[in-house]
């Protein structure tokens, strides 16, 4: 992939692209390019300035091709920020969006997010503040423990859901010493084991 990205240097097109970035007469604009052509910019982009990519692109589809091309061309995670998805009736509703969502806004607050792809719908929807979201979220290391109790509360406040067992996102589970919880930041729940006041173990699971 570094190969196609290097051919890119032949193109008049893409130095002056790169002349536009350097100068600072930004936004530039390419237009004429195919789906996976774009990818291919912005790629060669990336790999040359080193600066962070945002690609908006039309709808869900648009950006499942965007998303794989993008991992492709410059083997690093993309971040995706989707729509939130708006239910009118009354009845259970997934969180699944809201969750992608918070992910997503958590990478790029923590400046994770080298590589994003959003749709415009996402991009036009309000969200949470920077600063709140900042604000609620808090990091928990051995070097630093909260109490399991003081943990528990927090994440309360912050909206997560207590169960008898983790089953999905946003959930929290207590047994004695030992705390579970399935963060919107990773694909699989954590598991925190405490010795008295000391958190003994922390691992996914």
């Amino acid at each position: 992939m570094k190969k196609l990205v290097n051919l890119l240097h032949e193109l008049p097109e893409f130095k002056r692209v790169l002349g536009a970035i350097d100068s600072g007469r930004c936004p530039a604009a390419v237009s004429g390019l195919a789906p996976v052509h774009r990818a291919h910019f912005a790629a060669g982009v990336r790999a040359e300035t080193g600066r962070s990519i945002v690609m908006v692109c039309a709808d869900e589809e648009e950006g499942d091709r965007l998303e794989r091309d993008l991992e492709a061309l410059t083997g690093e995670k993309v971040t995706r920020l989707t729509a939130r998805e708006f239910s009118f009736y009354d009845g259970y509703a997934s969180k699944q969006w809201e969750h992608k969502r918070l992910a997503a806004f958590r990478a790029l607050l923590a400046g994770e997010a080298s590589v994003a792809v959003a749709t415009v719908e996402a991009l036009l929807q309000r969200t949470i503040p920077p600063a709140l979201l900042d604000k609620a979220s808090f990091t928990l290391t051995a070097k630093a423990p909260l109490s399991l109790e003081a943990v528990a509360e927090r994440l309360v406040v912050c909206g997560y859901t207590r169960c008898e067992q983790v089953e999905g996102v946003g959930q929290f589970a207590q047994r004695g010493g030992i705390l579970d919880v399935f963060s919107p930041a990773y694909d699989r729940p954590v598991r925190v084991e405490y010795w008295d006041t000391d958190i003994d173990s922390m691992g996914l699971f």
